[in-house]
């Protein structure tokens, strides 16, 4: 097949214009190397041919003829068939003098070797060595964390969502509607003594300087603790304190109050939970699009820079360009090169894109956490 290819005997086309010549070279060029480099006359009759279409579409090369059943069987005893003879036919046409003068043989081209060490200069930006980039976190060492409170307004984040993770998660539902704080008196709970609860003025391991000042420590903790745990107060829902619990035996409108204020405690927590997840899902998303570049609000450059900028964004849909994930996102927050680890990945995203891109991961995560939060408080108020 291939030698009627390159000879012109088979007329294979998928386009009215394509030469038929190309696709036998291309099917000698796919032929295995072990068989390709193989010094065979067969092998080196391809190779001529498909180097010199000039000669291999001479009309009178050779043409490869299928012997009969009756032929085959004559070349048995003779030693020839099809094969042997369209071989003999070739050596003799490509030996004559008008044939040698067209024969063109290719140069070998050396094969590229790779050294075994290479040598990389320093980045001088993100743009430099944009193959060698792979998502990463450089380390997970970041002990300092901080949001940006203005660039969350920016991104229209209200600051009293900001206020309320920084000190009562569950502060939108109005939790002083639904808690009140008792002391220990209003628990009916006994008062802390603040005596020890043991002497041991008797033993005479005790009359140490040591002994002694252990012992007057130990004395100052008890007091200490006495004195915290009498005044600190205990949140409760309203309608479950010690005398709203007895009352609910005897008054059925205590009874009724109670279970209005669970089903309204109950809504509110949903409510809560439902917009914490869709505030999850809008920051997730807005953290990704900047972060990628899908929405800018850096100024843009001249024609040169966009059509880089194009390309890049081109590279990142065909995956020939790293792309950021949520996770990687969250992930950087522990580290003390996040704004180089994400930045790394797109060299146009600026320090103030990155900045929001950060607070928005932050806050996103501090939603998840409240989400947390309120099941767990809808899980005890079930139970």
């Amino acid at each position: 097949l291939m030698y009627d290819l390159l000879v012109g005997t088979v007329q294979f086309k998928l386009h009215p214009n394509d030469k038929v010549h190309n696709w036998g070279r291309i099917l000698v060029r796919l032929v295995p190397p072990s068989d390709f480099k193989r010094k065979s006359a067969e092998m080196s009759a391809l190779r001529i041919l498909s180097e010199n279409p000039t000669v291999a579409q001479h009309p009178h090369i050779p043409k490869f003829q299928i012997d009969s059943a009756m032929s085959k069987f004559k070349g048995m005893f003779q030693g020839k068939d099809a094969v042997s003879r369209v071989l003999a036919e070739l050596h003799t046409f490509l030996t004559k003098q008008s044939i040698r003068s067209m024969l063109n043989f290719p140069v070998a081209s050396i094969e590229s070797t790779s050294p075994a060490v290479m040598t990389l200069r320093r980045p001088k930006s993100f743009f430099d060595y944009r193959l060698w980039v792979i998502p990463r976190i450089s380390d997970y060492s970041q002990s300092n964390f901080k949001l940006d409170v203005q660039n969350c307004a920016a991104v229209n984040i209200p600051m009293a969502q900001i206020q309320a993770f920084a000190s009562k998660p569950l502060a939108p539902i109005k939790l002083e509607s639904y808690v009140v704080y008792l002391n220990r008196t209003q628990l009916r709970m006994p008062t802390v003594s603040g005596a020890v609860p043991f002497n041991l003025s008797a033993s005479k391991a005790s009359r140490t300087h040591c002994s002694e000042a252990t012992t007057q420590r130990i004395s100052t903790d008890i007091q200490k603790y006495a004195h915290s745990a009498n005044n600190e107060t205990t949140p409760t829902l309203i309608g479950f304190t010690p005398s709203d619990i007895d009352a609910l035996h005897s008054n059925p409108a205590a009874l009724s109050n109670a279970i209005s204020q669970l089903g309204a405690l109950i809504k509110a927590l949903n409510g809560l939970m439902e917009f914490d997840r869709m505030s999850l899902g809008n920051l997730m998303n807005r953290a990704l699009a900047i972060a990628t570049s899908d929405e800018r609000s850096d100024p843009t450059g001249g024609v040169t820079e966009e059509c880089n900028f194009l390309r890049f964004r081109l590279g990142q849909i065909s995956e020939r360009e790293p792309t950021v994930w949520f996770e990687l996102l969250v992930a950087s927050i522990l580290s003390s090169t996040a704004e180089q680890d994400i930045r790394s990945l797109n060299p146009y995203l600026s320090g103030s894109a990155y900045n929001t891109v950060n607070s928005l991961t932050v806050v996103a995560m501090l939603a998840s956490i409240r989400i947390g939060q309120s099941h767990r408080a809808l899980a005890g108020l079930s139970n």
